[in-house]
Order: C-alpha cells, then sequence, then structure tokens
C-alpha cells in the first residue's frame, strides 16, 4: 500500500473496529479521510476491496509475529505467548478490529469467511507444527494430540483476548496468558 492507501486503510480500520464492516459506509471513512467517495473509490473499487486492504494491514504483522513464534517450536513458542497478548495490549484497536472482523464474517458467503477461515486453518498449522517440534525434540509428551492442542490453544487465546476486549478492568490479557503458558509448561512435557 502506498501512502494514501495507508492513510485510508487505518481510518477504516478504526471505524470497523468500531461499528464494524457492515455498520461503516465509505461515505464516512471517504470524510474522515478528507477525500470525495469517488476519491476513495479510485483508491479502492469497493468495500470488499478495502475490507481486504485492512485485514492484510493488520494481519500481516500478526502472522509475522506467530510464524516467528512458532519457528522456535516446542516449548520455546509456548513461551512467547506473553509477548503476544502483550502486543495486542499495546494495540487493543486493532485487537478490536480482529474480533469484531471474525463475528462478521462466521457466515460462509461472508465478504472475509474464507480469509479467517484460511487463516486460522494456518494458525493451527503452524501451532500443531511447533507441538510436534516439541514432541519430536522429547520436549513434549509423545502421547499428545498436537491438532487438538494447537485448536485449544488457540481458542484460549482468542477467548481471553474477547473477555479482556469486554472487560478490561477483570480480565488482565497479559496476566492470564502468563498463567495460561504456565500451566502448558508444565502439563506438556513427559
Amino acid at each position: 500500500m502506498k501512502n494514501r492507501k495507508e492513510e485510508i486503510a487505518a481510518v477504516a480500520a478504526e471505524l470497523f473496529a468500531r461499528t464494524g464492516f457492515r455498520g461503516t459506509g465509505m461515505t464516512e471513512i471517504a470524510q474522515r479521510v478528507g477525500i470525495t467517495e469517488p476519491g476513495l473509490l479510485y483508491h479502492f473499487r469497493n468495500k470488499e476491496g478495502l475490507l481486504r486492504a485492512v485485514i492484510e494491514w493488520r494481519d500481516g504483522r500478526s502472522l509475522d509475529f506467530t510464524r516467528e513464534a512458532a519457528a522456535l517450536g516446542g516449548l520455546g513458542t509456548i513461551r512467547e505467548m506473553p509477548a503476544f497478548a502483550r502486543r495486542n495490549r499495546e494495540e487493543r484497536g486493532l485487537t478490536k478490529l480482529f474480533a469484531v472482523l471474525v463475528a462478521e464474517n462466521l457466515e460462509p458467503g461472508a465478504p472475509a469467511h474464507e480469509y479467517f477461515r484460511e487463516r486460522y486453518r494456518a494458525m493451527r498449522a503452524l501451532v500443531t507444527g511447533a507441538l510436534r517440534t516439541g514432541q519430536e525434540r522429547g520436549e513434549i509428551r509423545a502421547d499428545l494430540d498436537p491438532e487438538g492442542k494447537a485448536a485449544e490453544i488457540i481458542a484460549t487465546l482468542d477467548g481471553l483476548a474477547t473477555q479482556w476486549l469486554l472487560d478490561p478492568e477483570q480480565v488482565d490479557l497479559v496476566e492470564r496468558i502468563e498463567a495460561y503458558a504456565q500451566s502448558l509448561e508444565h502439563d506438556l512435557p513427559r
């Protein structure tokens, strides 16, 4: 993305996080950026194209971080979970955006349904691979089902992020994920 496109994507991300994809109009985005709606359509053919750009902008960094953590393999990946939580806490708006967009795209046929389905498949594959690496190194029990545990880990991280977004005074995201990572470090080894 070039500068103007990045500016548009950033404004759209903020509005999508606040009012959802469906609740945000192209006119509102254009007004916030200070351009006309035709000017907005010059950069992004339609709202779905803008949504894809926003997702790629937000998700590119997240997937890079996940790949780096997964590359450590085994318990090294587990130990990186609190860093992931700290980053999500620092980027609360982006974390909220992701939660809103996932919720809006659960149904087949939704604009980003396929994207999120494939994203979660990729995430599960990365975490599964990290757990298998840990099994091969002898760090993680051989009887562990890596696919099932990967789905559980991702669900727990997402669930804790959702609870934190809803009730940050009661749910400390980093503290909860640190505790979860410690429980995994205790439960996963032989």
